[in-house]
Formats: structure tokens, sequence, C-alpha cells
């Protein structure tokens, strides 16, 4: 791991529906998503304090691996517990975890993959259910900047709990916030979760594409 998480989560819609007994949410049946509504759907009422990504080649340095890759599956993410059992509570359903088929590294060692699969932990605000998530899951392409959480702990009192769905050995990413980026087939533009792509620093080439992003991390390496 080579940077420190932070991210935190607007939880004001969240705390609304609690305070009025329900938090259902509204998605569309499974398969007819489309990527910009995917993107939308974990971005909603969630918010990232991070410091960009200044260019391919920082991409490169800081991350522990790049990968372009196709979101198969998405379920549970990790979860965290305290001996005050409140704090576990308030990070709760925090993250869902991409299972994602890696059609090529772009950085990083091909060791750190296993069978073909890296298991990235995407940030989300605890209003947004994981089920919806998964059945909305459009199956797009992704470019993912990511960091190795294998052994990441937010603090020393802390236990950080697999997520059931990653099998034992396998190794935990986390999505750098602007290092993820989906698309799918038909679309002409790349979209991200809690990052845009006209925010990206100058140095970046303004890509539209994943096409253009990966071009550039490879340029880059």
């Amino acid at each position: 791991m080579r940077h420190k998480i932070t991210a935190s989560v607007l939880v004001a819609a969240g705390a609304v529906l609690a305070a009025c007994g329900t938090t259902a949410q509204q998605s569309a049946p499974e398969g007819t998503t489309t990527v910009e509504e995917f993107a939308a759907q974990l971005g909603r009422d969630y918010h990232a304090d991070y410091d960009p990504l200044a260019s391919p080649r920082q991409a490169v340095e800081k991350s522990d691996l790049i990968v372009r890759g196709t979101v198969e599956e998405v379920f549970d993410g990790i979860s965290t517990s305290y001996p005050d059992k409140q704090r576990g509570a308030r990070s709760a359903g925090s993250y869902v975890t991409f299972r994602v088929s890696v059609d090529q590294v772009l950085s990083g060692p091909d060791a750190q993959i296993q069978g073909g699969t890296v298991y990235v932990q995407v940030a989300k605000a605890q209003s947004t259910p994981t089920d919806a998530v998964a059945k909305a899951n459009p199956k797009p392409s992704a470019v993912l900047v990511l960091d190795d959480i294998t052994d990441w702990k937010p603090a020393p009192d802390a236990t950080v709990h697999r997520p059931a769905g990653v099998p034992d050995g396998a190794r935990l990413y986390f999505a750098f916030t602007d290092g993820l980026w989906l698309q799918g087939a038909g679309d002409r533009a790349m979209v991200g979760t809690a990052a845009h792509r006209e925010d990206l620093a100058p140095d970046w080439g303004s890509p539209t594409g994943l096409d253009d992003l990966a071009r550039a991390i490879e340029n880059a390496r």
C-alpha cells in the first residue's frame, strides 16, 4: 500500500431515509442499466477528499497495479470492526467489491493477479444498497489504478474483515478515486464513480475513452 486512503461519505440522504424508517431505492431492472447510470448509482451521496493523480507517470509510481478488464460481478466489500461497536457501525456498508477479469496489465507485476482476476474495493455511501448495485452491473470495461490493501488497517485497534466472496489468498485492492474508469462497448466516453474525466490534470492529455487512458499509462512506464 503506497498511499493513505482518505475518503469521507456524505450521509445526509441516508440519514433522512433512516429517519423515515426506510432505505429503499429505485433501481433499473437487471441488465438494463447503462454504464453512466451504474457509475452514478455508485457515486450517489458519496464524496471523497483526495489528492488527484497529477499525471500517468504519477499513477504508475504511486500504484501497486494498473489493469484493464471487465467488471464481472459486484458483491459486499470489506467491513471493519472495533472494540467500540458504534465506531464500526458508522462505516458499515461503505464498500462494494468489484470482481474484475483482467485483460491487460498496464503497470505492475503479473504475479499479483490470481486466476486472471483482481478484487477491487470501491467506496460508496452507506445509503446505497449493495444488492441494487450488483443487479445494476452492466459489466463494463474498466481501467483501474490500484492500491494493495491486503494488510491495510485504518487504525491499530481495527479488525478488517475480508469479503466472503473473495477467495483465500487473493490480494485485495482499493481503486484510486480518480483511477477508476468505466466504459460500455457502445459508449463514446469513459465515466468515473467519484471523479470526472474533465477534472483530470493537463498531463493526462484529456483522455476521452479507455483506449486513450490505457495508451497514456503505457507511454508513462
